[in-house]
């Protein structure tokens, strides 16, 4: 114990997960990509993973609200990362893929998100990495 646990707002966990994300932003800026967002960089794996998708699944994938999406594809794309097309099974909606350039970027950012990461946790063991993450998925789902 270092005897901040006692003080304001160190107490609070809203505080210290903002921290930590100023963390994880300073951390992703320096390491990985002053150009490509974190959030970007989660819609790349995604797409890699899914091949293609839909904004909407996108959204739920990642999730993220239609408008948020929308505005993150379109810088993607000012980039030529993604491409997005009407379905032609329902032209109502996008079917966004990786472009050559988008799967060239997350090859090259893979190794260095990786790289970030364990920096922001280089201070756990295995096992206290692991609790975190489980707590912080336990946190995030029951929201």
């Amino acid at each position: 114990m270092d005897g901040r646990e006692d003080l304001d707002p160190y107490r609070h966990t809203g505080y210290l997960l903002r921290r930590a994300q100023q963390l994880h932003v300073a951390t992703w800026t320096r390491r990985v990509s002053a150009d490509t967002t974190s959030v970007q960089y989660s819609i790349l794996a995604l797409l890699d993973r899914l091949g293609a998708a839909s904004q909407r699944t996108l959204c739920d994938e990642a999730d993220l609200d239609r408008s948020t999406i929308a505005d993150i594809l379109v810088r993607m794309e000012r980039r030529g990362l993604v491409e997005r097309t009407r379905d032609p099974d329902d032209r109502r909606r996008n079917a966004v893929t990786l472009t050559p350039e988008g799967h060239a970027e997350y090859a090259r950012l893979r190794p260095r998100v990786n790289a970030a990461d364990a920096e922001l946790t280089g201070a756990l063991d295995p096992e206290e990495l692991a609790a975190l993450r489980a707590q912080l998925r336990r946190m995030l789902d029951s929201a």
